[in-house]
């Protein structure tokens, strides 16, 4: 918040009371062991990718899952919902459309977990690689999965996962809405998080992928 006020994309705020929320920054501290990763150094190097759900209320249209596509070098972090999670690769071929298009640039890895969605069947004969597999080997995209039970190698995804979850609840139950109305939050909370910098670049994904500086004029603070 002090860097966008500070970048002029803020107004002035008044940090008087922001010690009232210490205890719960606190309570969402978690303790982990980090080993060395491969980061990406290019846009669209490397992409994170992790799909969230069944949720117990679906959205209006059916859909009760959701994928999120992220980079480290963050241009423009993507959220979209799913039916199932068979569409996991039909939304990759839109994102790579769209990105081709507005940065001219070409994917290169693909980082998941090994669920089937992913990665396929595996058995005595080796691997049975499913649709999503098969697309990137057709275009020339490495994949990366992780190991069975280490969230942790794909933890960017899972942390992002944890974040916009806590922050739908948050907004949710701030606002006194119906659950029904999750996917609405939950793409709102990727809007919001698009429009801030983060600890990696100092600019704002909506910035690196527009080339202006977000304005927050039409939100209600």
């Amino acid at each position: 918040m002090q860097r966008l006020v500070n970048n002029e994309i803020l107004p002035d705020l008044n940090f008087t009371y922001l010690n009232v929320y210490v205890n719960y920054i606190k309570g969402k501290q978690t303790k982990h062991t980090k080993k060395g990763a491969t980061r990406s150094t290019q846009l669209l190097e490397i992409i994170h990718t992790d799909i969230c759900g069944p949720f117990d209320v679906n959205a209006f249209n059916k859909e009760k899952y959701f994928i999120i596509l992220l980079m480290i070098l963050r241009i423009m972090d993507i959220v979209y919902l799913l039916h199932e999670k068979s569409q996991s690769v039909n939304v990759l071929k839109v994102y790579i459309n769209e990105v081709k298009k507005q940065l001219d640039i070409k994917l290169k890895i693909v980082r998941s977990d090994r669920c089937g969605e992913y990665y396929g069947r595996y058995d005595e004969s080796g691997q049975h690689p499913g649709s999503f597999a098969k697309f990137l080997d057709k275009r020339g995209i490495c994949a990366q999965y992780t190991m069975p039970d280490t969230s942790q190698q794909n933890g960017v995804s899972k942390r992002c996962n944890r974040t916009l979850m806590d922050m739908v609840r948050t907004m949710l139950s701030n606002s006194c809405l119906p659950v029904l109305l999750w996917m609405y939050a939950l793409k709102t909370v990727m809007y919001l998080l698009n429009k801030v910098p983060t600890k990696v670049v100092q600019k704002t994904h909506f910035e690196l992928w527009t080339s202006r500086k977000p304005n927050f004029k039409h939100l209600h603070i």
